[in-house]
Parts: structure tokens; C-alpha cells; sequence
């Protein structure tokens, strides 16, 4: 008996096929829900990434909690040079030289260097690794063997932010003058250091205040400590592009204190870990939110500097 049923068949054997019509409303449908799913998968994708790069530094503010309970309570500090240690005890503290040894970078390795045919060198302590040294610093600790957060955080990759896509190199460690205004350096891909030598200021998407104790009475909130850096020269304090619109000249329009579109998190603002060991995003303009002077008519309730105007003075942001 012939099947007569038209929605399967116009003969018997004979299956009806599409219409182009009717291909293209297919088509039509998946591409219209293409265009609504890749959008929102894009800003999971991103959200994802922002609560990884969170989660870095609330691991760093751990590591340098556990740091601090072995050091009276001192957050980590470089091992001084003379003109460090000169302006620390001086009648009127400041911290300087704290980024002597690769910036960041000094803080876990104390030989940078994964690129070792390039002039992209970063501090040294030693042309040989095994006994590489804080060279610079005073005698009593220039015999380190160790980078001082040697075992108080679990491997590299954390210093990375996934959403940090470039940096830029300046020159190399040894030749890097504070004093000179810089053009835009060249790009540089970021990579997660899987191992010491690796760990070098470009591979490194984070910068540190250096300077603070667990326990400030002089503050009214907890401070910050570690967070998302900008890709302003990074071997010093030139974090938030150094507060300097002439620092990276050309067509960037830089806006110093604030994060820009190719920083990690765009001009979003940056994830930060504060004294206490809370993290959080923090926006607008990073550097005076931190460190503005006292101002009644308009504080800053995040500033140091609201209960003692000088307490900047005693920190130093290396990148």
C-alpha cells in the first residue's frame, strides 16, 4: 500500500525536501542566535578572567600576611642600599630604592632573566643563577640566597592577570634612568612565569606599595598593597603613569591616575588586596583615592595621608 502521508512524502519512497526558503529562515535563526550568545559569552569570558585576576591578589595579600607574622608585622620589604637605608633612618623617613632589584620582580627572583640571548634583562644578582645575590644591597643582606617571598606563595602563575594581554618594554633594568621621559615602549606579550628565572618585571601584571604593616593605627581604613599595574615604565614608581602626562608621549592621551583601555581591566579601575586581607575593585582615579593629602572639603576616605599627612612619605609603589 502507497504511503499517501504529503508531510513525508510526494510519492511513495520519495522524501519532500527543504525549500530554500525554508533553509535560509534556518540559517537566519542561527545566526540571530549566534549574534546573542557570543556577546554575553565574551562578558562571561571577561567576568571570569576579573574574578581570577581578584582571586591573584588575594592570594599575594595571604602570602604577605604569613610574611608579615614572620617580620614584626612588616609587609615585605627589599633589602636596603645605602641611599635606601639613609633615607629610612633620616630625621624625616622616606622609602626609596625599593625598586632596585627589577621592581616586583625582586620581591620572588633574584635572577631575571628568560630571555638571556636579548638585551630584555631584567635584575641580576649574578651572571650564575646558583648564586645569584641582592646585589646593591648593604653587607648584611647583600649574602641572600633567597628572594625574600621565597616559600610564602605556592609557584608564579598567580603574578599574571589572564585579561593582561601586552606590556611594555623601556630598556633594560641596568640601563633604566628615572630621570628621563619616556616614549611608548615596545609591546611585549606578557607570559605566566612557570619558573624563577621568568619571573621579570614584563611578565608581571601587578605592582606593590611597599612600606605597610599589618597593624596601622595612624590610617582609617585598611590600605591598599597589591594591584593591577599600568603599562607605564615598570621598573620604578611609575605606577599610574607616574601622575606625569608627558611620560608616554605621542597620541595616547594618557590620563595620569587612572587606568587606560589597554590596562588590564580597561578603564574599568583595578583589583586591589588591602591590609586586611580584603580585595576588591577599586575606580576612578587609583593614585588620589590612595594618597591625596587631607582635604575636609572633600576626603578621601581610602588616602593614608587623612590621619597623618605625611604617611606616603614612608611608601613606594614599584611595578
Amino acid at each position: 500500500m502507497t504511503n499517501k502521508d504529503p508531510l513525508l512524502h510526494t510519492s511513495a519512497g520519495t522524501r519532500r525536501a527543504f525549500t530554500l526558503i525554508e533553509l535560509l529562515v534556518v540559517i537566519a535563526i542561527i545566526a540571530l542566535l549566534v549574534g546573542i550568545l557570543l556577546p554575553a559569552l565574551g562578558k562571561a569570558r571577561t567576568a571570569a578572567r576579573a574574578a581570577a585576576c581578584l582571586s591573584n591578589t588575594k592570594q599575594m595579600g595571604l602570602a604577605m600576611t604569613l610574611y608579615a607574622g614572620d617580620f614584626k608585622s612588616w609587609m615585605p620589604l627589599l633589602p636596603f642600599n645605602t641611599s635606601g637605608f639613609a633615607s629610612w633612618t633620616s630625621s624625616a623617613p622616606s622609602l626609596d630604592q625599593q625598586w632596585i632589584y627589577g621592581g616586583v620582580a625582586g620581591l620572588f627572583s633574584l635572577y631575571q632573566a628568560p630571555e638571556a640571548s636579548s638585551d630584555k634583562l631584567g635584575f641580576r644578582g649574578s651572571l650564575d643563577p646558583s648564586t645569584a645575590r641582592y646585589n646593591g644591597a648593604r653587607p648584611q643582606d647583600a649574602n641572600r640566597t633567597n628572594p625574600i617571598m621565597k616559600g610564602y606563595l605556592d609557584g608564579f602563575a598567580s603574578l599574571k592577570c589572564q585579561n593582561d594581554s601586552s606590556d611594555r618594554w623601556y630598556g633594560a633594568g641596568s640601563a633604566f634612568n628615572p630621570s628621563v621621559t619616556y616614549a611608548v615602549g615596545t609591546p611585549v606579550v606578557p607570559q605566566a612565569p612557570a619558573k624563577e628565572s621568568d619571573v621579570i618585571h614584563y611578565n608581571i601584571s601587578y605592582l606593590y606599595i611597599a612600606g605597610f604593616k599589618t597593624d596601622e593605627p595612624k590610617i582609617l581604613r585598611a590600605a591598599p598593597i597589591y594591584g593591577d599595574e599600568t603599562d607605564g615604565p615598570d621598573l620604578r614608581e611609575k605606577a599610574w603613569y607616574n601622575s606625569d602626562p608627558t611620560l608616554l608621549s605621542g597620541s595616547l592621551n594618557i590620563k595620569p591616575g587612572f587606568y587606560q583601555k589597554w590596562d588590564n581591566h580597561g578603564t574599568d579601575g583595578a583589583n586591589f588586596v588591602f591590609t586586611d586581607g580584603h580585595s576588591e575593585l577599586v575606580k576612578g582615579n587609583i593614585q588620589a583615592t590612595f594618597f591625596d593629602t587631607y582635604n575636609p572639603a572633600a576626603p578621601q576616605p581610602l588616602s593614608v595621608n587623612q590621619l597623618e599627612p605625611t604617611r606616603s612619605r614612608r611608601l613606594q609603589t614599584i611595578d
